[in-house]
């Protein structure tokens, strides 16, 4: 090889080089940023739905107290806090993965894939 040619590809290296550090980098930043670990997911599922099967049975516990239906109110209305919790827990895992997927489509990384073509 030549002279020129050499310093051509030792540029084109080197700014290869540099576009797989910036999006190692943003790697890094995504993964931070959407770093939510297995158990924090677990405590907010399990506390979604167990908040609201729980209040299903204060409600319902309430109504048999107050009109004497006993046990009629507190079964309803625990099955409305099944459904509340399951719903409640779909909810928060729509916006657990929203979020990552924000994260990891960003522009910035779309350009340097644009920059590692050329």
């Amino acid at each position: 090889m030549t002279d020129p040619e050499n310093r051509d590809l030792s540029e084109r290296i080197a700014r290869a080089k540099e576009a797989q550090d910036k999006t190692e980098k943003k790697n890094r930043q995504v993964e931070t940023a959407c770093a939510v670990s297995a158990g924090a997911m677990a405590l907010r599922y399990g506390a979604e739905f167990g908040a609201a099967v729980f209040v299903g049975i204060m409600i319902g516990y309430g109504i048999d107290e107050y009109f004497g239906t006993r046990p009629w109110g507190l079964l309803i209305m625990l099955g409305f806090g099944l459904a509340a919790g399951v719903l409640g827990v779909i909810r928060a895992y729509r916006e657990l993965t929203a979020s990552a997927n924000a994260a990891m489509s960003s522009p910035e990384t779309d350009d340097e894939t644009e920059e590692l073509k050329s």
